[in-house]
């Protein structure tokens, strides 16, 4: 926050009225990418500093993508909505996929964008002043992401502020949590502000919805009756309350958990002996179950590769159990609870504890991991990986965005803390580099560690990500796995052309890049640690290096060379 705090205060305009009422709600951070639309708010902090009064603090982006990943990042670990300021029309699209992990994910940001001015006459405050003010006025601004966003909503009148804020944050953090969408003009920021404040309180946020009594003994029994009763989730773990909610199930009703390894998150400690750690043995456990109960999870298993026994019994438990905003979605359910996920599943486990159930006094061993391949030829991402295991203290944070290397992360790192490990579990490319900025900020002191893909590391924007976190003071280490090209692309070709050409050569067409940037250096030239690693013997030294960077509050940058396929 700027300032000492001074609540009381008369505003000049709109702008400063803005910045007053977001503090007032509780945002701390304003991730700022200025155009000409910006001009009266870059004022009002200026105004506002000087007097004193608590407005957010303001982080430059280089560019709007970054801007909305850190807030999201933020997001994951507080739970608390940041805001987002952007350009206009054109400062909304480069928003782009991070609008679509956003809403995937659940993320509470309110993203206030620039409007092209009103006024035209000569003299008016704010009014147009570039033919750019007419290029930038295009019929439908908000529906850029209106299919991505949960509420949108424009600023015409001063008078209208106050309740338009304070909807906004209440919106993006309560109920089903997602992205909301204000716009205001600069001529409407430049103009006297509302006589009255307006309120500041009295938007509520919803508690979480508990699944009601009857439907929590009915699922403890068939807990309790099962054989092969197995729980798999995505976002559970989310909040701490749930990693232990699913630790404390697992435990009481001796079930077996399958974390999903795209879920960008940890749902239950990797070295529980009930977490079911490779996806070959999740198929298993799924074609195995008479019970399987579903929370927080889009996609539970692909059915194209198998799903559970037709007499299995299927309970799906979600905040939004019908997944309406996922037009075709047909997984079989018998029984769907509309409830928060954490909140149910505690509820099952007092349950299964009144029911006489107790908390195992030594737990079985675990399902052993896969055995190590040898270690010759190119360096292979689990190396990579058990090297991590290696250096990484307990308390460390994760962020992944490792794409085909994701279901490696997820069988071999070791995380055994709630809020250790973070990803979006979401289609939008590029979250990685600036949602660990925004894992950083919120975690001061901790050492946080991206582990990206090269593809991804360059839909990251790098650049702008790595000036973020310089800018908030917030380093990252990231490690890339680089595989030379997009895996991700080249994967579905040999898949759906095994007999084809491209399988037949190992290759498929735009899936590698012949003049890649020197990704270390790249680092460098933004202030950070940068070392590229080729040979296996260097990769615990550069591991040391790099944390040793961010330890020293420098981002690091190490870029690992692993086997292409």
């Amino acid at each position: 926050m700027t300032g000492d705090r001074v609540d009381h205060f008369q505003p000049a305009t709109t702008a400063e009225h803005l910045l007053w009422l977001l503090g007032r709600h509780g945002v701390e951070h304003l991730f700022l990418n200025p155009g000409t639309d910006s001009a009266p708010l870059q004022e009002a902090v200026a105004v506002l500093g000087k007097a004193g009064v608590v407005i957010p603090k303001v982080v430059t982006c280089s560019f709007e993508s970054v801007a909305l990943a850190a807030a999201h990042g933020y997001w994951q670990v507080t739970r608390r909505p940041q805001c987002v300021f952007v350009h206009v029309d054109v400062g909304t699209q480069n928003l782009g996929a991070m609008m679509h992990n956003a809403l995937r994910d659940r993320a509470g940001v309110v993203v206030i964008a620039g409007r092209t001015p009103y006024a035209e006459e000569p003299g008016a405050p704010g009014g147009r002043s570039h033919p750019i003010h007419w290029q930038q006025d295009v019929p439908d601004q908000a529906g850029i992401v209106r299919g991505y966003a949960k509420w949108v909503m424009e600023i015409t009148r001063p008078d209208m502020l106050a309740r338009a804020v304070g909807r906004a944050v209440q919106v993006a953090a309560g109920g089903v949590p997602g992205p909301a969408y204000l716009m205001v003009s600069r001529d409407v920021l430049m103009d006297p502000p509302a006589a009255d404040p307006g309120r500041t309180t009295g938007y509520a946020l919803p508690r979480p919805p508990a699944a009601d009594p009857d439907t929590v003994r009915w699922i403890a029994g068939r807990v309790a009756a099962a054989e092969r009763p197995l729980l798999v989730t995505a976002k559970t773990g989310r909040r701490p309350e749930g990693f232990l909610a699913v630790t404390r199930l697992a435990d009481l009703g001796r079930m077996r958990v399958v974390d999903l390894a795209e879920s960008g998150c940890l749902n239950i400690a990797t070295t529980h002996p009930m977490n079911v750690l490779t996806a070959d043995g999740a198929r298993r456990a799924v074609a195995e179950a008479d019970l399987v109960i579903v929370a927080d999870a889009d996609v539970p298993w692909v059915p194209r590769f198998g799903g559970p026994p037709e007499d299995a019994t299927v309970v799906h438990i979600a905040d939004d159990p019908l997944k309406t905003d996922i037009p075709l979605w047909t997984f079989p359910v018998d029984v769907a609870v509309t409830a928060d996920g954490p909140t149910a599943l505690a509820q099952i486990a007092e349950r299964l504890e009144e029911m006489g159930h107790t908390m195992p006094e030594a737990r079985p061993p675990r399902e052993p991991r896969p055995a190590a391949p040898p270690a010759h030829g190119a360096i292979g991402a689990r190396e990579v990986v058990e090297a991590l295991n290696a250096v990484l203290r307990p308390q460390d944070a994760v962020v992944e965005e490792a794409v085909t290397s994701a279901v490696v992360l997820h069988e071999v790192l070791e995380r055994t803390r709630p809020a250790t490990l973070f990803g979006t579990g979401s289609p939008g490319l590029g979250w990685g580099l600036a949602g660990a900025v925004g894992v950083s900020m919120a975690s001061p002191g901790t050492r946080v560690v991206a582990v990206v893909g090269d593809g991804a590391f360059m839909f990251g924007v790098p650049t702008a990500a790595l000036c973020l976190a310089a800018e908030a003071a917030a380093p990252i280490m990231v490690v890339v796995l680089n595989n030379d090209g997009y895996r991700a692309s080249r994967l579905p070709v040999f898949e759906l052309f095994p007999q084809g050409l491209s399988a037949l050569r190992g290759d498929a067409e735009g899936t590698r890049f012949s003049a890649p940037p020197d990704l270390a250096a790249v680092a460098r030239a933004c202030h950070a640690h940068g070392e590229t690693v080729t040979d296996r013997a260097d990769l615990p030294g550069a591991l040391r290096r790099g944390l040793e960077a961010v330890e020293a509050g420098r981002s690091a940058v190490v870029d690992v060379h692993i086997a292409r396929d």
